[in-house]
């Protein structure tokens, strides 16, 4: 199990994986709101994107048969594709009576669909 200062040691290295991903870019060389480049997002406390993590341990959840809860969204970056977004979402979550771990949530939403699509949860810490 990982403990909390753990997690609060392994944030800054969550953060510069996520800006050096493929497709993230160099802060110089994006611009912002162009398609097909990861952005960061500025406001991971915005009500769309808890939603998204939301739906993201839902549907692992229902996926895995664990039973997760979200405990926080500590950042992530978006892109924008041709009818839709990317979200790759670095969140908290926990099990019942499980210290947090730490979780990379990839989700796709298409304009043409009603509901998002959850395309990776994988345990980063």
């Amino acid at each position: 199990m990982t403990t909390h200062s753990q997690n609060a040691l392994l944030l800054p290295l969550l953060v510069a994986i996520l800006l050096i991903l493929p497709h993230g870019g160099t802060a110089a060389s994006r611009k912002l709101g162009s398609q097909g480049n990861y952005e960061p997002i500025d406001e991971p406390q915005d009500a769309q994107i808890q939603d998204l993590a939301e739906f993201a341990v839902r549907r692992h959840n229902r996926d895995s048969g664990d039973r997760l809860v979200l405990t926080r969204v500590l950042g992530g970056q978006q892109e924008v594709v041709w009818k839709g977004v990317n979200y790759r979402l670095v969140i908290g979550a926990q099990g019942k009576g499980r210290a947090e771990d730490l979780y990379l949530a990839v989700v796709c939403e298409k304009d043409w669909k009603k509901f998002p699509d959850l395309a990776a949860f994988n345990l980063i810490g």
